[in-house]
């Protein structure tokens, strides 16, 4: 009996994020786990309402597992592209635990990775003068504490920040930082598999961004766009998370 893997993100609408970000992944992930059915679902119920009616046709993580059920595979793994264990998770994906049905830790559980850091440092590669900001998510609902610990890791010049303006670190703990560290220049960096819309508005944008708000204060500010699963090096950390979890299972 054949088993599958689900890779889960939260989903893009954008079709040049998908083919770059989601489908790369997938074909990564197929190349290295040919004996599994890869399939992949989206948690935002929006995006799949929005590319159905484009007649682009992708399943929740419940559809999908329900259909592979129905097709008769064997055990099925979830594999989510969410960095961490937040409330999105929880919600979309965790819940979804079942018999024959496991799913996998997000990229950014604790402990961490070692090679977490050293590979989104590669990714990103701040210049010697630039501090780096990093941009996650947050949560307006329920306080994500891996933010928080993760900053433990980085260094002084190295900050982590998250757009939900009802979460820490927010901008205000990040400015407290860049005074300590006496930056002057500033990398600013998405903390997120892709970014976007975030990056686009809440980031990068020209209103209320990060970008506008550090280049306001004085900072030098360069802005890179793309998400960290834009870059192959971070997506091979996913792989490396998969071939962990199935040799422990003996697959």
């Amino acid at each position: 009996m054949r088993n599958a893997i689900i890779l889960v993100s939260f989903g893009s609408a954008d079709d040049s994020i998908r083919e770059k970000i989601f489908d790369s992944l997938a074909a990564e992930v197929a190349e290295k786990f040919s004996a599994f059915e890869i399939r992949q679902a989206f948690t935002s119920n929006f995006m799949v309402k929005k590319l159905a009616a484009r007649k682009i046709f992708i399943s929740t993580p419940a559809e999908e597992i329900s259909r592979l059920r129905a097709q008769g595979f064997g055990k099925i793994f979830v594999l989510p592209t969410h960095l961490t264990p937040g409330e999105e998770f929880d919600n979309k994906i965790k819940i979804c635990a079942a018999a024959g049905v496991e799913i996998i830790p997000p990229l950014m559980s604790e402990p961490f990775d070692e090679k977490i850091l050293p590979t989104i440092l590669e990714c990103f590669a701040p210049a010697d003068d630039e501090d780096l900001i990093l941009i996650g998510h947050g949560s307006p609902h329920r306080h994500n504490p891996v933010y928080e610990n993760f900053q433990k890791l980085t260094g002084e010049k190295i900050h982590v920040g998250v757009i939900e303006q009802n979460d820490t670190p927010n901008f205000s703990d990040v400015i407290k930082r860049l005074k300590i560290s006496r930056a002057e220049k500033i990398l600013l960096a998405p903390l997120l598999f892709n970014g976007g819309v975030h990056v686009a508005e809440d980031i990068a944008g020209e209103k209320n961004s990060w970008r506008t708000k550090l280049s306001a204060l004085g900072y030098k500010v360069r802005v890179i766009r793309d998400g960290l699963g834009s870059f192959k090096t971070f997506r091979e950390l996913y792989i490396k998370k998969l071939e962990a979890h199935l040799g422990r299972e003996k697959i």
